[in-house]
């Protein structure tokens, strides 16, 4: 079984990756491998292109990454680790699913925050957002909405400081 897109951005994370490339990092991951760690791509292009190994499929080729290939990359902090360094020498380039953007069909938008007025922590929401068609909403609505999220944003920028 793969590993999912959380389970992939904390592993980037724990490899180096800042917040945000992480999440790009794991999407990669996922259009990579599909979260198969024991994924192996690339075969017939070996020994000079391939093969491609693990979650962010290594290339462990001649002509490509032969440093990592004595390395256990089915390890998926391994992997992740090469991956890092990779990302640290070429960036995200180095991916044919980033510079194709077939990465961009695994990204996930992070979830909302909520944010308890009186105490300024983020609180689990488990109110159902009701379904609006668009039909439903108007421009006054969408300007008041982005004013309000605007409003929030700043507010826990501030919040964020104390």
């Amino acid at each position: 079984m793969g590993l999912d897109f959380n389970s992939l951005v904390l592993l980037a994370q724990g490899a180096g990756f800042t917040d945000s490339d992480a999440q790009v990092a794991a999407a990669i991951a996922l259009a990579e491998s599909g979260g198969n760690p024991a994924a192996v791509g690339d075969q017939n292009l070996a020994p000079s292109n391939g093969p491609s190994i693990g979650l962010w499929q290594i290339n462990i080729g001649a002509r490509a990454n032969p440093q990592y290939a004595s390395q256990n990359l089915y390890d998926p902090q391994s992997n992740a680790a090469a991956a890092y360094a990779i990302y640290q020498a070429q960036g995200f380039g180095a991916w044919s699913t980033f510079t194709s953007g077939r990465y961009q069909a695994f990204l996930q938008a992070p979830a909302p925050l909520t944010i308890d007025a009186s105490t300024g922590q983020v609180v689990t929401d488990v109110t159902p957002t009701p379904a609006m068609t668009v039909g439903q909403i108007s421009t006054g609505q969408i300007l008041l909405l982005t004013a309000a999220g605007a409003a929030l944003y700043f507010l826990a920028n501030a919040l964020a400081d104390f």
